[in-house]
């Protein structure tokens, strides 16, 4: 035992198997490297060449099963094998077979040609504005052909890359043009794909990268340089994309978008109805997406709006998740026209919706009451001339889940898409059409028949049922915060205000003026004294809003001294847009306002809403002042160094006490102010 144990002393620790394959392989670079012949033993080098033919051929394996679209085989001829590797340092390169895609220099730095053979997929991240010379491709439910307006694609490294996926051609119908001969000549083969890509520039997007915090949201390191994986383009061809902002993704274990074909397959009943809608004039579809956090509603409804748009000219989108809005910035629920392609996050497509009301919270939970009013208030501006895409908030529990009874309720979808991701703890309960009808709201009882205040009873909800599995696969590393994304959607609205050329501080811009007298003013999500709500407001971000006199004179709660009217509740109204107050004049009774919103729209604002929204940081931080930043202190601390530093939150989440109603199976217990309905 103990010549044993002294046996294992002097062999020393053991050595893993990574730091053995690293040793030979660093020997055999520094046989290959050096002048002097470097020793290495055989069995060293075999062992290594055996583990990488093994890791090769799992990588084949992955690529097959993980980039291939349904219905294409991933061997496109001319594939090296891994057993054929020489034994010599050369043979560990960077790609497993021939590149199938090349690139053509059109403008060093502006522009390039991009061929692709074999039906190949070409996963990217970055920026850049694409155009199709020949042939066909699908980029994120949008189908470009030769001749159409070039699409530009966003996709930042917080999200999943992005796919060019050439579709098949008709032989018959193929039409090869002058300037792709003249690029390609005449010998043209039949699978091949021509693109154009060029350098993208968005004065939105633009002006969100020009802060530190974000500059290189759209930059992707490419880390499988070094590793062996299949690549679709030489690695000289990918660095001259990378000039232009394209960068190519090849380790098939970095996160992409789901493959379109299981989806556009699921929704084949969906887009049927579109197309019938188009065609014969029956009624449009509304289409409402569910599902727990980061379950990918916002992703899959993008992906709707851009499929649609291909048969239909125009989409409309109600936003009711006030945490992550897609087309405003948060806390408003909207009702947006889309006749364009959203191929990228909200940051990249900021609109002024068609009819839209300020909330003010970032969540429904604090005031749920007023949330269902909002969200009728919203959707009683869709006329149905169009498909509309309902997009709903990922809290699936408790309150949440009856907030989305009520959304059913109000909207009254004819297909409901619900997502199911791989956190079942987040999922929703399967909806089925009996769970549907038998589930209570928070306002409403049921949702079988709605009885509005007139009495009249409208069309019974029996949606169509999809059931979406999928899986969130976006690594921890590349994850940004939700009120990072707040401000990004934040800073590419204020972008309007900006120069068409440079970046401006907020300081240095010109406001607008509007005098006490015209507006009321209301603080959303807190309890704020009149005496103090000017604090609140200066160098805050407000929503500039029109209420009718009925309104104002309702939750009229008084007037400061010489000052504008206060509100005792929040108005529920059209929203107009946003704007920062660039500081208040307390003797010539003004507020200096930073808006783009319109002179005539300007005219008809009567109302100011403070609520969750706050200027950026970067923004506050980008002010080239001498001394301290002005509204910037480090010597504060809001956990309660100081008492009453915090505001004072106002709960409205409170249900009356509950009583137990008859008739309804299912029903249970729900509060007193539910609208009893009779079917």
């Amino acid at each position: 035992m103990d010549q044993a144990v002294r046996k294992k002393r002097k062999r020393g620790p053991r050595k893993s198997k990574a730091e053995e394959r690293a040793k030979a392989l660093r020997s055999i670079t520094d046989s290959k490297g050096s002048n002097s012949q470097t020793t290495v033993s055989r069995k060293a080098v075999k062992n290594v060449q055996s583990k990488l033919a093994t890791k090769h051929e799992r990588l084949k394996l992955q690529s097959a099963n993980s980039l291939a679209p349904s219905g294409h085989d991933t061997q496109h001829g001319g594939r090296v094998s891994s057993s054929a590797l020489p034994d010599s340092l050369s043979a560990v390169s960077s790609t497993l077979g021939h590149p199938t895609c090349r690139v053509i220099e059109q403008k060093y730095g502006e522009e390039y040609i991009l061929v692709i053979e074999h039906c190949q997929e070409v996963c990217f991240h970055g920026k850049v504005l694409v155009s199709c010379l020949h042939g066909s491709v699908f980029i994120y439910g949008c189908t470009l052909h030769p001749g159409q307006k070039p699409l530009p694609v966003y996709a930042p490294r917080t999200h999943s890359a992005l796919f060019i996926t050439p579709l098949p051609q008709d032989e018959e119908q193929v039409v090869v043009s002058e300037h792709v001969k003249q690029l390609l000549g005449e010998d043209i083969k039949e699978d091949t794909v021509v693109v154009l890509l060029q350098k993208l520039k968005c004065p939105m997007v633009d002006y969100v990268t020009s802060v530190k915090e974000y500059a290189n949201v759209f930059y992707w390191e490419n880390k499988s340089k070094d590793k062996v994986v299949e690549r679709v383009m030489s690695l000289e061809d990918s660095k001259h994309l990378e000039s232009i902002g394209f960068h190519v993704v090849d380790d098939p274990s970095s996160p992409r978008l789901f493959t379109p074909e299981p989806v556009r397959s699921a929704l084949s009943d969906v887009m049927e109805q579109v197309e019938h809608a188009v065609t014969k004039g029956t009624t449009a579809p509304v289409i409402l997406l569910c599902g727990g956090k980061n379950s990918g509603k916002s992703t899959l409804a993008r992906f709707l709006i851009n499929l649609m748009l291909s048969s239909c000219e125009e989409v409309y989108h109600l936003e009711c998740d006030i945490g992550q809005t897609e087309f405003t910035p948060s806390g408003f629920v909207s009702l947006t026209h889309v006749n364009t392609p959203t191929v990228g996050p909200p940051f990249t497509h900021q609109k002024t919706p068609d009819r839209c009301c300020y909330y003010g919270h970032l969540s429904p939970g604090d005031d749920p009451d007023r949330y269902v009013r909002t969200v009728k208030y919203v959707h009683q501006g869709y006329k149905g001339d169009a498909p509309l895409i309902v997009n709903t908030m990922g809290w699936t529990q408790g309150m949440g889940l009856h907030l989305l009874m009520d959304t059913i309720h109000l909207v009254h979808p004819s297909h409901i898409l619900q997502l199911k991701g791989r956190k079942s703890a987040q999922d929703l309960p399967e909806l089925s059409p009996e769970y549907l009808h038998t589930q209570p709201g928070w306002t409403y009882a049921n949702i079988q028949v709605e009885t509005n205040k007139e009495g009249d009873d409208t069309v019974p909800v029996n949606p169509e049922l999809v059931y979406l599995q999928v899986g969130n696969d976006m690594p921890r590393h590349t994850w940004f915060t939700a009120s990072e994304f707040r401000s990004m959607a934040l800073m590419a609205t204020l972008s309007s205000l900006q120069p068409a050329h440079g970046v401006l501080p907020l300081h240095a811009l010109t406001p607008r003026v509007v005098q006490w007298s015209t507006v009321a003013v209301h603080v959303c999500n807190a309890d704020v004294p009149p005496s103090q709500i000017m604090y609140v407001l200066n160098a805050g971000v407000v929503a500039l809003c029109q209420a009718d006199d009925k309104e104002l004179s309702r939750l009229r709660q008084g007037a400061l001294p010489d000052g504008p009217v206060v509100l005792q509740d929040t108005p529920i109204c059209q929203a107009f847009g946003i704007g920062v107050v660039r500081g208040i004049d307390m003797e010539r009774k003004l507020f200096y306002i930073l808006t783009s919103v319109e002179e005539d729209r300007l005219l008809r604002v009567n109302v100011l809403l403070c609520g969750a929204l706050s200027v950026p940081t970067p923004l506050m931080l980008q002010q080239n002042v001498e001394g301290p930043v002005p509204y910037v202190t480090s010597d504060f601390s809001p956990d309660g160094d100081i008492f009453g530093a915090t505001p004072l939150r106002i709960r409205k989440n409170l249900q009356r006490e509950r009583r137990q109603t008859g008739g309804t199976v299912g029903i249970g217990f729900v509060s007193a102010n539910h609208q009893e309905l009779r079917t």
